[in-house]
């Protein structure tokens, strides 16, 4: 990255200027205060944000309330040509960037083209000022090599300081014999937990014996569950077995037959050369015969001079005749492949279906419904079992009630016994003794029989409980009912969907999946057969079509042969026994002489004898008595060649869905049996379900008085807070480890080339005057001696070249300017010049502005051709 502009709206003492920089390197010279440091801070400015106002320090400020801030154009080699502006009063005081491609950002867009460039690197690495290079004088001989490593190595002084953040912090969390950490404390915690919890479960003697039950009951529930798949899996065997049948079958019949060709490719051909061969001999001898019977020439007519006259035509027909026979009989099959039609619904011969791509894809639209489905059972159970204890405490409350029907009967019959009791008891006060006693006795009989016929008062407070817990389990009813309602109208609104989704595919209705999964595969099948047969009507109109055409050029002859209502091949049959004739007429006008044509006659039977004597071992190999069965013989072997080509396809595509050989009654005997093994799985599985739900729902209950359940609850957080505390602990004590060899790696790699480049620059600054720097027993040393030895201009050349050598490291990713504000003060003229030496070659990678007051470095500047510019005020 290198500077290209700097516009200055207001900044400390400038207004609306502008200054231009070089790629390279160039001086900017000015008298003190003429603003050279103040243009420092400006591009620190527009860089990294505005300083804060502090007491000690320059305020750049200005005073005439005009805009603070301005604009800075860099060249980035990924990003171009990027403007930065950045205004105190705009924007909060955060900048605005563009790209050339005309990309706008703000604040986090300049980090990212900057970045790893921070204000601070940009301080300790890239800016020379004099003050840092004199550092080294406060330092003790102990820290001079650690300093040096640090501001060599850029970074490992804050590697160094993140990892003594990191290690306090991971031994903040946690240590292996600490007790107030957060994960000592959290694992303690966690393990008294899962001590209560181990004692409340032991409490309820039950309660682990329904949850192995509940476990046992879910194992029993997957496995009917697979074993429902298993079997709607061989269901779908079955029914696509069912479905090839037809192509089964015609594989068992050609797996039976013996399909080896007698004659291999080679000998076919030879057996079909000598079979033209001798059919021309043939032909040639019936030809002479005939001229032998018809030398006379009589025989001229009209129809001779019409042959003559449409030889071309007729000769061309003749020879393709064998091309013309292939095409009638790829047609004629291809006719009786059509007219297999197998049964297909009617609603796809109007609109053909579009079934899902797999599998996967039927089971994601039927998982809502299923999940829905699922929830609702779960409902409908838990409003049963609801159900079930609200009858259970209205039987109490019945019985209760039947038991005190006091309850509701407000009025008393009187206590006769008492009363008869109490006036025997007065009575016995006014009559003599014995009648006295008697009196007395009968009062006390009257008082005990009163007492033992008394009802117990009945307990209204029990009463009134017993009605609330109806109340109780009345409302859970129906709270649960609304529940199952509105699960229903959910099921039925997903059903729904499904139901369109299917209908819209014009796929069967079903609330079952495998039935989607059967109707799909078929719609597959179907689809698959349909474009085979749409191949097929396409090839089917194009033979059609090039028939007619060769129908067409029979047209010529219908005037003289009878062509009428015969089919192509006729046709071609009777054309051929016509230019048989023909021929014959010819070669009879030709040889009129007997003797001649008994010459040639005796020639040609000698040639094909020849003939038949030369090709006697291919004939007694394949078993072919007379050239006459030649035809008969390679129309076998094409029809041995067809039916391998049709076994191989049907081997293919068949042949895999039947691993056994069967009988399409034993496939539709177990699509039966299977059929009614799925329902009953399927009603076992729906048992199963229901008893696991049932289960759940009572430990739910069991766990409903809050205690083992609240211990649940606080052992699950207290684990997620060990496991987040642990988290964090692995990944601070990680990061610090990495942190570590980063460290490490960077010092046993570095260090040394550091040396080298630092070696190689302090001997350009010093003009070979010193050959070397290195580290003896840690401690830096120039030529072996000690750094203190050295005058102070040699100690900031060191520092100098230490600082070159780092940047020097990084010249394959310059990440900024190199600006140096009158970092040689303490060089004479000689080191100045080497300086500026230095300067014009590190330049080839690096943009490099010096800010000076020196006027001797800038007659050096000249001296090597280098850019050179005055800082007075005014606009460049």
């Amino acid at each position: 990255m290198w500077i290209k502009k700097a516009e200055i709206t207001s900044f400390g003492k400038w207004r609306q200027q502008t200054f231009l920089f070089e790629a390279k390197n160039q001086l900017v010279y000015g008298l003190n205060e003429a603003g050279k440091s103040t243009l420092y801070q400006f591009i620190q400015a527009i860089l990294f944000g505005f300083p804060t106002k502090r007491k000690k320090g320059q305020d750049y400020t200005p005073n005439d309330g005009s805009g603070f801030g301005g604009r800075l154009l860099i060249v980035h080699p990924t990003y171009g040509t990027v403007t930065i502006e950045r205004y105190k009063a705009k924007n909060k005081g955060k900048a605005k960037v563009w790209l050339e491609d005309g990309q706008q950002g703000e604040e986090d867009l300049l980090e990212k083209i900057l970045y790893p460039l921070n204000q601070q690197l940009f301080r300790q690495v890239f800016t020379f000022q004099q003050e840092q290079l004199q550092q080294l004088d406060v330092l003790s001989e102990e820290n001079l090599h650690e300093a040096l490593i640090s501001l060599g190595l850029s970074g490992s002084n804050e590697l160094f300081e993140q990892r003594i953040r990191l290690k306090n912090y991971y031994e903040g969390i946690y240590r292996p014999r600490g007790r107030k950490q957060p994960l000592n404390q959290a694992l303690q915690n966690y393990q008294a937990l899962q001590q209560r919890i181990k004692e409340k479960e032991s409490q309820e003697a039950g309660f682990q014996q329904l949850v192995r039950q509940a476990d046992e009951e879910k194992r029993a529930v997957t496995q009917q569950a697979a074993k429902n798949r298993n079997l709607q899996e061989r269901q779908l065997t079955l029914e696509q077995q069912r479905m090839n049948w037809a192509g089964y079958a015609e594989f068992l019949d050609l797996q039976k037959m013996d399909l080896h060709l007698s004659a291999s490719e080679e000998e076919q051909g030879q057996l079909q050369t000598f079979y033209q061969e001798y059919q021309q001999l043939m032909k040639e001898q019936e030809k002479l015969h005939a001229a032998l019977q018809q030398h006379s020439g009589n025989q001229e007519s009209a129809r001779y001079y019409f042959y003559l006259e449409n030889e071309h035509k007729i000769q061309q027909l003749l020879a393709e005749k064998v091309a013309i026979t292939r095409m009638l009989d790829e047609e004629q099959r291809i006719a009786v492949k059509l007219a297999q039609v197998d049964e297909i619904p009617t609603s796809w011969q109007q609109h053909p279906p579009r079934p899902f791509a797999d599998e996967q894809a039927i089971q994601k639209l039927f998982a809502p419904f299923q999940a829905q489905q699922k929830k609702l059972e779960e409902q409908s159970i838990r409003l049963r079992l609801v159900k079930e204890q609200r009858d259970q405490a209205e039987a109490s409350l019945n019985a209760y009630e039947q038991k005190h029907p006091e309850l509701f009967n407000r009025k008393k019959n009187p206590p006769w016994l008492f009363i008869a009791a109490g006036a025997a008891l007065v009575g016995a006060f006014f009559v003599p003794a014995p009648l006295r006693y008697l009196l007395m006795a009968a009062a006390a009989v009257c008082g005990v029989i009163g007492m033992l016929k008394q009802n117990k008062p009945a307990n209204k407070d029990a009463w009134q409980e017993k009605l609330g817990q109806l109340d109780v389990y009345e409302g859970q009813v129906a709270e649960m009912t609304e529940k199952v309602a509105k699960g229903q109208q959910a099921s039925q609104r997903l059903f729904d969907q499904l139901q369109t989704e299917l209908r819209q595919r014009n796929l069967s209705s079903a609330e079952n999946e495998f039935a989607v999964v059967q109707d799909n595969q078929r719609a597959q099948n179907y689809l698959a057969q349909l474009k085979t047969r749409e191949e097929m009507q396409q090839r089917q109109s194009a033979l059609r079509q090039n028939l007619m055409q060769q129908e067409q050029r029979f047209e010529f002859l219908a005037e003289w042969l009878p062509l009428h209502e015969k089919n192509l091949s006729e046709k071609l049959a009777t054309l051929e026994e016509f230019a048989k004739e023909m021929e014959q007429i010819r070669f009879a006008q030709t040889y009129q002489e007997n003797t001649v044509l008994q010459q040639r006659i005796h020639e040609a039977q000698k040639q094909q004898q020849q003939l038949l004597d030369q090709h006697q071992s291919l004939l007694e190999k394949l078993r072919v008595a007379y050239p006459s069965e030649i035809p008969a013989f390679l129309q076998r072997e094409s029809e041995m060649i067809q039916k391998q080509v049709r076994l191989r396809e049907l081997t293919e595509s068949v042949a895999p869905l039947f691993e056994q050989e069967t009988t399409l009654a034993e496939i539709e005997d177990a699509l039966r049996i299977l059929q009614q093994e799925i329902q009953a799985g399927e009603m076992q599985l729906h048992q199963l379900q229901e008893q696991e739900q049932r289960s759940r729902l009572q430990i739910q209950q069991m766990q409903a008085d809050g205690t083992l359940d609240s211990l649940y609850q606080q052992a699950s957080q207290q684990r997620a807070l060990v496991e987040k505390l642990t988290t964090d602990y692995a990944a601070a004590k990680l990061e610090n480890q990495l942190l570590q060899d980063i460290a490490t790696e960077l010092s046993e790699q570095q260090l040394p080339e550091l040396l080298k480049q630092a070696t190689s620059y302090f001997q350009a600054l010093t003009n070979n005057a010193h050959s070397r720097l290195d580290f003896s027993e840690g401690l830096l040393t120039v030529d072996q001696l000690s750094i203190y030895n050295l005058s102070t201009g040699t100690k900031d050349q060191v520092m100098m070249a230490f600082r070159f050598a780092y940047l020097a490291l990084q010249q394959k990713h310059p990440l900024c300017p190199v600006i140096i504000d009158d970092g040689w003060l303490h060089y004479d003229h000689q080191r100045k010049y080497q300086f500026a030496k230095l300067l014009q070659q590190f330049s080839q990678n690096y943009q490099v502005i010096c800010l000076s007051s020196d006027q001797e470095m800038v007659s050096y500047y000249q001296e090597l051709h280098q850019p050179v510019w005055e800082l007075k005020g005014v606009q460049r």
